[in-house]
């Protein structure tokens, strides 16, 4: 019996014969993921972690397998026991995607969801222990089983979080040095209003600091 062997290799996205659909976007699909938060109080919040069963393929094409006229192997992947790292798409509370996921699940309550998808013919990167269950066939049997990516770890070929999140951050960072700088402002500008007759002076912002004298040497006393 032959062990599985190591691969790393990149491959598109293909489904079976059914198409799925995130219950989430409603966009058609060959894997979804889901991670629900549900804000109970706003001391609490309770996650919920849901995932399509449904085994997935990467078509991979090897070198010479377009010379030869073969066409891509293609690996199962079961997404209950793999790794998919991907970036997801962020519902928040209030959007359609949040509100069709507290309808999916049955929660009252406001949600937020971040989904990740791998559609049909979408490039990936995969890695993990190649098993092929038809190598190990006798001459006896006629039908070979298809290759199976055992620990796999997949990795979609998506933009990172920065472009999406960076404008969000900078945006509320400037809110705040704005409220913070008008409220300085309107306090520097009630204190030179309010200031007596006489007194157009600005307070210190530091205190100042003591006179240094020079030490004192004792005298001891004479009996």
């Amino acid at each position: 019996m032959s062990r599985p062997t190591a691969v790393n290799f990149a491959g598109t996205a293909r489904g079976g014969a059914e198409t799925l659909r995130s219950p989430v976007s409603g966009l058609p699909c060959v894997h979804w993921r889901l991670r629900i938060v549900e804000n109970m109080t706003p001391s609490l919040q309770l996650v919920h972690e849901l995932a399509s069963p449904e085994l997935f393929e990467v078509a991979w094409a090897r070198a010479g397998d377009a010379d030869s006229g073969r066409p891509a192997l293609r690996v199962r992947v079961d997404p209950r026991a793999s790794r998919i790292e991907a970036t997801p798409v962020l519902h928040r509370p209030g959007t359609p995607g949040a509100l069709a996921a507290a309808r999916h699940l049955g929660l009252p309550g406001p949600v937020s969801v971040e989904e990740v998808l791998i559609r049909e013919g979408e490039s990936l990167e995969a890695e993990g222990f190649l098993e092929n269950p038809g190598a190990e066939m006798g001459p006896f049997r006629a039908v070979a089983g298809e290759p199976e990516l055992m620990d796999a770890i997949v990795r979609l070929e998506t933009r990172s979080l920065g472009p999406t999140l960076l404008p969000w951050a900078l945006g509320t960072a400037a809110a705040l040095l704005g409220v913070m700088g008008g409220a300085t402002y309107a306090a520097w500008h009630y204190h030179v209003l309010h200031l007596p007759p006489g007194g157009h002076h600005l307070p210190r912002l530091f205190m100042p600091r003591p006179e240094l004298r020079p030490p004192e040497i004792p005298h001891p006393r004479m009996p």
